[in-house]
């Protein structure tokens, strides 16, 4: 895994832009986000950020509140969004 400073330092220094993908950790189902990491990878993304579920996402827009109680109902929790980085 790279950092994210020496992506963008790789990046900058071939003149581009980084593309980074969001998704909601757990969404469908937890097992599922490593292998939604991988693809997002093979599609071109610099950069996956996931985002940890939590019980009042009133901040973030409908998709991704929609995400968020997929996920919960899913069982997703913070200590599982780590392990999930993590693989």
């Amino acid at each position: 895994m790279t950092s994210i400073s020496e992506t963008f330092k790789r990046l900058e220094s071939k003149g581009e832009a980084a593309l980074i993908a969001y998704l909601t950790a757990g969404d469908p189902e937890p097992k599922y986000t490593p292998r939604l990491v991988e693809a997002l990878i093979r599609g071109g993304a610099d950069i996956v950020e996931l985002g940890i579920p939590f019980s009042d996402p009133i901040a973030d827009g409908p998709t991704i509140q929609a995400a968020t109680v997929r996920a919960l109902k899913a069982g997703t929790t913070p200590e599982s969004v780590i392990r999930m980085a993590g693989e």
